[in-house]
């Protein structure tokens, strides 16, 4: 910030000796471009030109190939400035008009790119932080939903379906999310992936929680496939093959 300082002498009552005040007025602000606090999440378009990065109060929106900052995003709710999120994890949706974001709260919040407004809010989809989410891969040959999973510090998998909102604007196809299943797990999820495979049958979720393993289940019947072990702490971060 640059203030521009005025200093005024006048003479204070009952008094002959002068009196100095000094009056500071603000005249630009210069912001960065970079995050005020630590980046929780990175995520990018499908088309790999926009980056999406995510911490405390705001989400940013960059054009990877003059890594350039294209939006700041403020993550409150627009009917009240005083509530904000605390942003976790991130994935595009389909189309990257949209950004869905898993907070601290436990709430799930969808966010229209292009006016940087909170176009859904999913409140209390965990009752604990959210701490990864992905999105499904569709198959073309298949009439499968759009759809995401979840890992929570409430021990809990869950699994959403991407669909449009009923009561959208006329020419606004703002997306929602509709919760289909569960899975509850014995310990902390601290992240969660798809496989890469497009076959529903050969599809798998794997699972890292704080027991220092990863489990692996099959999409379909969500049924338990195998663990994976040998980490010392858990796995904050982890991706899969088709």
């Amino acid at each position: 910030e640059v203030h521009s300082v005025v200093k005024k002498v006048g003479t204070a009552k009952g008094s002959d000796n002068p009196s100095i005040t000094y009056i500071a007025s603000k005249l630009s602000t210069l912001d960065m471009y970079g995050h005020p606090t630590g980046v929780r999440s990175i995520s990018l378009s499908s088309d790999d030109i926009l980056a999406c990065t995510v911490s405390k109060s705001v989400t940013k929106v960059w054009n990877v190939a003059n890594r350039s900052c294209i939006r700041s995003l403020p993550l409150s709710s627009s009917s009240t400035s005083s509530v904000s999120y605390y942003g976790l994890c991130s994935a595009f949706l389909p189309g990257n008009t949209h950004v869905i974001i898993g907070t601290r709260e436990g709430h799930l919040l969808i966010l229209d790119v292009a006016s940087g407004d909170i176009v859904y809010i999913e409140e209390d989809a965990h009752d604990g932080a959210i701490w990864s989410l992905d999105l499904r891969r569709p198959n073309p040959e298949h009439d499968e939903p759009i759809a995401i999973v979840t890992g929570s510090a409430d021990k809990m998998v869950k699994f959403w379906d991407v669909e449009r909102q009923e009561d959208a604007e006329e020419g606004a196809h703002h997306p929602m999310v509709v919760h289909t299943r569960s899975l509850q797990m014995t310990d902390d999820v601290v992240a969660v992936r798809y496989s890469h495979s497009i076959d529903p049958t050969r599809r798998m979720v794997f699972v890292s929680s704080l027991d220092c393993t990863v489990k692996v289940f099959f999409d379909d019947t969500l049924k338990f496939f195998l663990s994976l072990y040998g980490h010392k702490l858990p796995a904050l971060a982890l991706d899969a093959a088709d």
